[in-house]
Order: structure tokens, then C-alpha cells, then sequence
């Protein structure tokens, strides 16, 4: 699930302000840092703050294994790409589900 409160680690390890990563998302106000770490952002703006620290969007989801890159040399390794190939059915089982959720919170809302 998303951990906001990486992005507030990754900004006192970088030691950036706030009011930086605000400036990058196009918006000053206080409130939107506190929206995006305790709410629940778009893809499209956590792409921005990911590409802001310059980290895969793995990072806020506290996968167990993070993605890695890899050189050429390890293209023969059949292991690696076995691993890359689970983690990968992992997403999009976990994607799936989270559609299903709202899908079904949709069709609750529509009753009412």
C-alpha cells in the first residue's frame, strides 16, 4: 500500500524543503504536501515526485523487493528475469484488486 510518509524521509535525507517539491508540482500551498503524503495521489502526480527524487514509484509502496536496473552482463541470467516476471504478476494481481475495490465502492455509491 502507499506509504506517504517516504516522500518526508526522502526530503529530510535530501534535506530539500517543502516548499521545493511544492514549486515542481506547480502548487504552493501547505496543504497539498500534507494531501499528497497522507491522501491517496494520482499516478500522474506521484510520477512528478518521483521523478522530483529522481526514485521509481516502487519506492512509496514499500515493495519487498525494489526494482533494480541491471547491466548487460546479466542478461543470461534467467533467474533475474524469473524474479522481474514475478514481481511484475505481484503489480498487476495487487492492481487488479484495488480495481475490484473500487469498482465495488462505485457500484455502492451509485445505490445511494
Amino acid at each position: 500500500m502507499y506509504n506517504g510518509n517516504i516522500i518526508k524521509q526522502l526530503l529530510a535525507e535530501k534535506k530539500i524543503q517543502n516548499k521545493e517539491l511544492l514549486n515542481y508540482l506547480g502548487t504552493e500551498a501547505n496543504s497539498s504536501l500534507s494531501q499528497i503524503v497522507n491522501g491517496n495521489p494520482t499516478v500522474r502526480r506521484l510520477e512528478k515526485v518521483a521523478d522530483f527524487f529522481g526514485v521509481s514509484m516502487d519506492v512509496f509502496f514499500n515493495r519487498e523487493k525494489p526494482y533494480q536496473t541491471f547491466s548487460t552482463n546479466d542478461l543470461n541470467n534467467l533467474q533475474l528475469f524469473k524474479d522481474k516476471i514475478e514481481l511484475l504478476e505481484k503489480l498487476l494481481e495487487e492492481k487488479d484488486k484495488r480495481i475490484a475495490l473500487l469498482e465495488n465502492l462505485n457500484q455502492e455509491l451509485s445505490k445511494k
